[in-house]
C-alpha cells in the first residue's frame, strides 16, 4: 500500500505531492523505483524508526530552500506522526535528503538505507504534533493497494515527473470508494466479532 497526500496548506498555496510507504517492505520499493525526474526530497526521523515520507519538488524548485516553509512543515509532521517514539516528542530531528543520494545494498534489512554523500544529508527540528496540519493532510490522502510494484515499475519507465498526479487524477474517484468500502468492511466485521462473542457470553451465562 502505498499513500499519497497532498500539501496544500492555503488556497492560494502550489499544491506538492507527499508519498508515503505503508510499512517498511513497501519503503523498500519506493525506493528501488524512484527515478530522478520525480526530483523527490526523502524524510526520515533521526535516530528513530519512522515512515519515509517524500516530497516531490514542483519544476521550479531545485532544493527545499525553494519550498515554502508551510509545505516543509507538513513534511516534516507527517513523518514525525509516522515515528512511534518520535510523536511521543516535544522535539525531534529530521533528515532529509534527495531520493538519489540513498544507498540500498542486498544487505540491509527492509527499511534500512544509508546515503552515498553525507554532503547532502541535512537535519530540521519538527516540533510538538500540529494538529491541524495532519488533519488536513489526512483529508486529501489516497490509497494504491492493487498493484504497487507494477505501477511503480511502470512509473519509473516512463520517467514521468508527473505520472502519479495523471493517475491520480484519472482514478482518484475509485480509489476513494475502495477506500470506502474497505472501511465499511472492516467496521462489519468488528461488529460481527463483537456480536459473536456477547452471544456467546449469554449461552455461557445461561449455561
Amino acid at each position: 500500500m502505498v499513500y499519497f497526500y497532498t500539501s496544500q496548506p492555503t488556497e492560494y498555496s502550489a499544491p506538492h505531492t507527499l508519498v508515503a510507504g505503508k510499512d517498511k517492505f513497501e519503503n523498500d520499493v519506493l525506493i528501488k523505483y524512484g527515478y530522478r525526474e520525480l526530483n523527490y526530497m526523502w524524510f526520515h526521523a533521526d535516530k528513530y524508526s519512522s515512515g519515509h515520507i517524500y516530497l516531490q519538488l514542483n519544476e521550479t524548485e531545485k532544493d527545499l530552500n525553494d519550498v515554502p516553509n508551510e509545505v516543509v512543515n507538513d513534511c516534516l509532521q507527517l513523518c514525525k506522526s509516522e515515528s512511534i517514539q518520535g510523536n511521543k516528542l516535544n522535539q525531534c530531528l529530521i533528515v532529509y535528503t534527495p531520493w538519489h543520494n540513498l544507498r540500498k545494498n542486498k544487505y540491509m534489512k527492509p527499511g534500512e538505507v544509508s546515503f552515498k554523500s553525507m554532503k547532502v544529508v541535512k537535519k530540521l527540528e519538527c516540533f510538538s504534533r500540529d494538529n491541524k496540519a495532519l488533519n488536513r493532510l489526512m483529508k486529501t490522502r489516497v490509497e494504491i493497494i492493487d498493484g504497487v510494484e507494477e505501477l511503480l515499475y511502470q512509473a519509473k519507465k516512463s520517467k514521468d515527473p508527473k505520472f502519479f498526479q495523471n493517475y491520480l487524477s484519472i482514478n482518484k474517484e475509485r480509489l476513494i470508494l475502495e477506500e470506502k468500502e474497505r472501511k465499511t468492511a472492516k467496521k462489519q466485521k468488528k461488529k460481527k466479532k463483537e456480536e459473536d462473542v456477547q452471544e456467546q457470553l449469554v449461552i455461557e451465562t445461561e449455561l
